[in-house]
């Protein structure tokens, strides 16, 4: 038996391997302090979402929206300390913004990076400071697809790969 790929047996390719996105995720830990910390996006599966166009990877779809806005920040606007209003996705789809959690972690995003925002049960530091700080970079407003989740919406673990330290200042 000739197992060696010929012109009637091509090799068969190996089966793709599913990216590995990551999101941001910013939490509160039991102590009520808000941090920050990347997650991979897992579930992935390699699937045809609408007939006679090929696969794509996803994870299935969940129906918790409760509402989606667009925002557009104007330039030097800075949010300052406060909680997210309802757990949300906020993806960035023009220019650039921060934001840096009570353990002083700060990530800047820009267009195509997401996060969750999900710091509801944050309490007040001994600075006062509660939930996240928040603002646009550059001189360029930012505009952000911001996507609230129900309130029964499940809170799901998140496979951590990195986690975020505070910034050097």
């Amino acid at each position: 038996m000739n197992t060696q790929p010929d012109d009637h047996n091509p090799p068969i390719p190996p089966a793709p391997r599913a990216p590995e996105p990551t999101v941001l995720h910013v939490f509160t830990d039991e102590a009520g302090r808000s941090h920050v910390h990347r997650c991979a996006i897992d579930g992935l599966t390699l699937a045809q979402v609408v007939p006679h166009v090929p696969p794509v990877w996803r994870v299935p779809a969940e129906h918790d929206v409760a509402s989606r806005a667009v925002w557009v920040l104007p330039a030097g606007w800075r949010g300052g300390w406060h909680r997210n209003p309802a757990r949300q996705w906020v993806i960035p789809l023009s220019g650039r913004w921060f934001v840096e959690t009570q353990d002083g972690a700060r990530v800047e995003m820009g267009p195509g990076e997401m996060h969750l925002g999900d710091d509801l049960d944050s309490t007040p530091d001994e600075h006062g400071r509660v939930g996240h700080d928040s603002g646009v970079l550059g001189d360029e407003p930012c505009t952000v697809q911001v996507i609230a989740l129900t309130h029964d919406s499940p809170r799901r673990p998140c496979r951590v790969v990195e986690q975020l330290q505070a910034s050097a200042s």
